[in-house]
């Protein structure tokens, strides 16, 4: 079962962002700026003009698990052909029986992602086994998968970030710091690492370096405090 549960990831018309020249990218950029209802907006366009699009689906289906539809999560991957054999699907999948309480049957199917050819070598699946682990509390443990993934993947902004996360749960704030300001350079549009880098600043006294956090937050995302 979850403990401290954290779920990342707030609203404003979608008219405009309709006939965006790629307006899947442009809900990607909502979900990156914590704007969740823009991005479902906009998703429910796509689902009507583009049916069955794995893409569009797996979009979808992030918006859900952040928004904390976590049976929704399980329901659509089971019923979709489409995501039944993608591997960030079946991550998002686990991530949800997880926090549904259904432990084992979360770590059973992590368990045969990793036997599948491959998978052993995409950052995704390490990612998403470091974050189940942090979640159970296991920080150490959880580290080691982000920094797996961050190898495998060495600009990807979310390695980076949850590498943060582990290291603040350690206590080694430097160095959550170090990795936090690197997602930041890598995606400086991502809500979830300007909040991490305020709870940073503010534990490391670093104010004038967290006020500017919580006012791009605010500007952003609605969510600087």
């Amino acid at each position: 079962m979850l403990s401290g549960r954290t779920i990342r990831f707030v609203t404003a018309g979608i008219c405009a962002l309709a006939f965006a020249a790629d307006p899947l990218a442009e809900a990607r950029r909502h979900i990156d700026a914590g704007r969740l209802g823009d991005a479902r907006a906009l998703l429910d366009h796509l689902r009507k003009s583009r049916p069955g699009d794995p893409e569009v689906l797996l979009t979808a289906l992030v918006v859900d698990y952040r928004l904390g539809s976590f049976a929704a999560v399980v329901s659509c991957v089971d019923r979709s052909t489409a995501l039944g054999a993608n591997l960030e699907a079946r991550i998002l999948r686990a991530a949800a029986l997880d926090a549904l309480g259904r432990d084992e049957e979360a770590d059973a199917e992590l368990e045969r992602l990793l036997k599948t050819p491959g998978a052993a070598a995409r950052p995704a699946l390490h990612l998403g086994r470091g974050q189940l682990l942090l979640q159970r509390g296991l920080n150490q443990q959880a580290l080691a998968e982000f920094e797996e993934a961050r190898r495998l993947a060495p600009q990807w902004a979310e390695a980076m970030m949850w590498q943060g996360v582990a290291l603040m749960k350690l206590g080694r704030t430097n160095s959550a710091v170090d990795a936090a300001e690197a997602a930041e350079r890598a995606a400086p549009e991502m809500a979830s690492v300007h909040s991490l880098l305020l709870k940073l600043y503010r534990l490391t006294g670093q104010e004038e370096s967290a006020a500017r956090q919580a006012a791009w937050l605010r500007r952003n995302a609605g969510a600087g405090q």
